[in-house]
């Protein structure tokens, strides 16, 4: 038994324990922890390389993996303050509070706006957030209307504009609080005057987005362990959308008389192109590329995922 037949194998045997044993209270593991874990990666892939016969890499690829799953055992016992639940910008003095609890709060709603402006006629939507279910779908008379429920914190809102173009920042605020999270659903309604590039930087979520009613320019999504799922309409001559994803499932829809390319820079994946041929390396296309009106360019990076690309 080859040693890379193997390798990516017994990482998600790994992962599955640490989950199954989480769920049964043996330890707590979460999303989150999964996201620290990627100098485990370097560890195995250290081994992979190193010039040893593959029957001891395997080995000690076994020996590590028990040993991650021991000490996150070990962890949760000693040590109550151990949860994995938190999120990005918090330092290790947020948690100098009372260790033996967790606080649950419940926010009231929260709902911003940023004022149309008929100069405007690029927008710019740049959204950062750790966990929760994250929906843009519908138009607004505002340029951006934002709602949020759960009890995760509050988001802020910043804009800046030049020269015809507004920018929109929308992050969580930072607190020292700690939270027992369990929603943070969020939804967004944009202008459908402007042409947008959408940024999200999103960890573990659910994201769904139906972009059939604006016109987009660009959409880069960067997610940790995610399902994603949009829909593109065809109101541009040319959109551009990339995603960076770890452990992620990824469903996009595209219009069938738009022409798309896809450039897949994946592995250990699943995929499901409907309607497109493989024309090089990692490239796809539909059949109308060369002659359709509206173009859609696939950049697509994940490490283990599965992606779905339909036609409607």
């Amino acid at each position: 038994m080859k040693y890379r037949h193997v390798f990516w194998a017994f990482i998600l045997i790994a992962i599955g324990i640490l989950f199954m044993l989480n769920n049964f209270g043996v330890l707590e593991f979460g999303i989150r922890t999964l996201f620290n874990l990627w100098p485990l990666i370097l560890i195995l892939w250290g081994i992979s390389i190193l010039p040893i016969r593959d029957g001891i890499k395997i080995g000690a690829l076994v020996a590590v993996l028990a040993v991650t799953v021991i000490f996150f055992h070990r962890i949760s016992e000693k040590s109550s303050w151990w949860h994995f639940h938190n999120f990005r910008g918090w330092s290790d003095k947020d948690w100098d509070e009372d260790e033996d609890s967790t606080t649950t709060y419940n926010y009231q709603p929260q709902n911003l706006s940023v004022p149309y402006d008929s100069l405007t006629g690029k927008g710019e939507l740049k959204l950062e957030a750790a966990a929760g279910n994250f929906n843009l779908q519908g138009v607004t008379s505002d340029l951006l209307s934002f709602s949020k429920t759960g009890d995760i914190g509050n988001y802020s809102l910043t804009t800046s504009g030049e020269k015809g173009m507004k920018k929109i920042a929308l992050s969580l605020e930072k607190s020292g609080i700690r939270h027992s999270v369990k929603d943070n659903n969020v939804g967004i309604k944009l202008n459908e005057k402007p042409s947008w590039n959408l940024i999200f930087e999103i960890g573990a979520a659910e994201i769904n987005m139906d972009l059939r009613d604006y016109k987009i320019d660009t959409t880069t999504i960067d997610a940790g362990a995610s399902s994603i799922n949009i829909k593109i309409g065809n109101k541009n001559p040319l959109t551009y959308m990339s995603f960076n994803a770890g452990a992620s499932s990824i469903k996009v829809e595209i219009p069938k008389e738009s022409a798309c390319q896809i450039k897949s820079e994946s592995f250990m994946i699943s995929k499901d192109f409907e309607g497109f041929t493989k024309k090089g390396d990692g490239i796809y296309q539909t059949a109308n590329f060369a002659t359709g009106k509206n173009k859609i360019f696939l950049t697509i990076k994940t490490a283990i995922s599965k992606i779905e690309i339909d036609r409607y």
